[in-house]
């Protein structure tokens, strides 16, 4: 059963970022550190629920879908949560607990946005900051002249233009923490650091992510 040291907090996955990238494209991915309880005892996860910890239902689908796909191309089953305890139900402690009795997976692996950073520029550029009428009795549709003198150069529109600092953003990184938990005990048993650089898509950063943390977690034998 899941104790209460797997803590769910909420968070927008890459899964917020991601809606800035609909693009599809090959991102700069890169796992900067991982981490195995040396205490643990060794031995390789046969099942896993995935948990995406995002507050949009449709980002937390589509990134527990592809990332349960990847685990299967590994050799594990890997479950979406989402199948279990609904797609508009945010993953509590209950709720997770409910779907290991329900699905018999032994592992739980929990994905959330650790941060996002963006490399501003200032860039110059001119503004527009103001509009008008040169009259503005005679600036709409409905509006007539008073008089004749009021007509000759009385509907003039103007707009002023003001040279100003814009910012411009020239690259995003962002940081995923992935954690797997062993199903039994509640014990965080795994823990890795990405580091993305421009991230392009959803499903091509699911997909990245899950291909290089499943790999680590193979090659520390939980796999």
């Amino acid at each position: 059963m899941i104790k209460e040291t797997i803590v769910i907090k909420s968070a927008y996955i890459f899964l917020t970022i991601l809606t800035m990238y609909l693009m599809t494209g090959c991102s700069s991915l890169s796992l900067v550190n991982s981490w195995k309880d040396p205490a643990g005892t060794t031995k390789p996860y046969r099942k896993l629920l995935v948990v995406g910890i995002s507050e949009n239902v449709q980002r937390r689908q589509t990134f527990e879908e592809v990332f349960a796909s990847e685990v299967g191309k590994k050799g594990a089953v890997g479950m979406a949560s989402y199948t279990i305890i609904g797609v508009n139900a945010k993953p509590s402690r209950a709720l997770l607990e409910e779907a290991v009795n329900k699905s018999g997976a032994d592992g739980v692996i929990t994905t959330r946005l650790a941060s996002m950073k963006e490399n501003r520029q200032g860039r110059t550029g001119f503004v527009v900051t103001d509009r008008g009428f040169t009259n503005p009795a005679f600036s709409g549709d409905d509006a007539f002249p008073v008089d004749v003198f009021d007509f000759y150069g009385g509907s003039v529109s103007y707009a002023t233009f003001e040279h100003k600092t814009v910012d411009v953003t020239m690259s995003t990184s962002v940081t995923i923490e992935t954690n797997l938990f062993d199903a039994r005990t509640g014990r965080l048993v795994w823990s890795g650091t990405a580091v993305v650089k421009d991230p392009k898509g959803l499903i091509t950063l699911s997909t990245e992510l899950a291909d290089t943390v499943v790999r680590e977690m193979i090659k520390d034998g939980l796999l």
